[in-house]
């Protein structure tokens, strides 16, 4: 009997410590618009592909910093407060756009830029999305991550491909991710070709099978390159009411998309897009990490990296999910007057 005190903190202490492994501790990054092999034919002098390229990887650089790196402060500070500093990264997300005109060299230099086995420069796993920017059904950059992302699946990184491998699904610790490349739709764009950009190759029928597999309570991150903004002209509204029929049953903790190179946090459906449906129903909440591709002026020196990273940083400890900002912004926090709109906090369920 004398042993027994020691027997139940022996008891306890392993109670503690199987509570503390169950918990979900997941970082994960996005960034979008890579544009890789961008040619500013205009500028002065001119900033060609090679050097382009070449701000890519600095901002590569840059973003494999971050872990490490204290929280930005504020309300993200705040709920991360006793929890560290950011965590090294599960992944990091590219939502498309991966190349300028999506031929074969330029697939070839993401691919190297970018690799999926978490080699150089960042050390963690790449996934990437295919954007209106990078050809067709046939061309060089879908082939190409068709075949990423059977070596992926055979390297645990993902769990699901669609039939032609094209659309991927995997699991963060309790967490669905659903990549459904350009758009969850189905269907060429009318008047398009099947084999055109304009095809989003099933990405919608990916989606619903996906969604049937996994209970409403779970949580789920969907990520595409195109916006869900109702003023987008590249997927209709049926087609975004579709969408939207998909999802509402699910606990959908996060939309990310790229192609409007601008840093947003918004949600969907929009005013607009909710009342022609019928007012009713979830919305949600839409992350845009910005570009790796700065604007550049005609007759006008290339901006240079003033962007050296635009990357939109998640963590979800157990219920607590926060977004916050990285930029090229001292201390590497955005800190523009938007920042108070970007960075977010809020419960998304166990």
């Amino acid at each position: 009997m004398r042993n027994t005190p020691s027997l139940f903190l022996s008891i306890l202490l392993l109670g503690l410590a199987t509570v503390a492994e169950a918990a979900r501790d997941l970082t994960f990054y996005l960034v979008s618009d890579t544009h890789v092999g961008m040619n500013y034919r205009k500028t002065v002098p001119p900033f060609g592909p090679d050097q382009f390229n070449a701000h890519v990887a600095k901002t590569l650089e840059v973003l494999a910093q971050v872990p490490g790196t204290a929280w930005q402060e504020g309300p993200v500070a705040e709920a991360m407060k006793g929890k560290g500093p950011v965590p090294r990264p599960a992944g990091m997300i590219v939502a498309g756009d991966l190349t300028e005109v999506g031929n074969a060299a330029e697939w070839k230099d993401f691919d190297r830029l970018f690799p999926w086995q978490a080699t150089t420069p960042a050390k963690y796993p790449l996934f990437a999305i295919a954007g209106n920017h990078d050809g067709g059904r046939d061309g060089p950059v879908r082939k190409g991550l068709r075949e990423r992302n059977r070596e992926m699946l055979a390297a645990g990184l993902v769990q699901t491909l669609s039939e032609d491998g094209f659309h991927s699904a995997w699991n963060w610790q309790g967490v669905h991710f659903i990549n459904v490349n350009l758009y969850a739709g189905d269907g060429a764009k009318e008047g398009a070709k099947e084999t055109s950009m304009w095809n989003p190759e099933s990405g919608l029928t990916f989606l619903k099978a996906r969604l049937a597999k996994i209970a409403p309570t779970e949580p789920v991150v969907i990520a595409q390159h195109l916006d869900f903004s109702a003023r987008s002209t590249w997927w209709d509204q049926p087609k975004r009411k579709a969408f939207y029929e998909a999802i509402k049953g699910h606990n959908v903790i996060a939309l990310l998309h790229g192609h409007t190179h601008d840093i947003t946090r918004l949600k969907f459906p929009e005013d607009k897009d909710y009342a022609d449906w019928g007012g009713e129903g979830p919305r949600f909440d839409c992350f845009s990490a910005g570009a790796f591709k700065p604007d550049a002026k005609e007759g006008k020196p290339f901006p240079g990296p003033r962007y050296p990273c635009e990357c939109y940083v998640f963590r979800i400890v157990d219920d607590t999910f926060v977004a916050a900002h990285y930029t090229a912004e001292p201390g590497g926090w955005n800190t523009s007057k938007h920042a108070p709109q970007l960075t977010f906090v809020k419960k998304i369920g166990k």
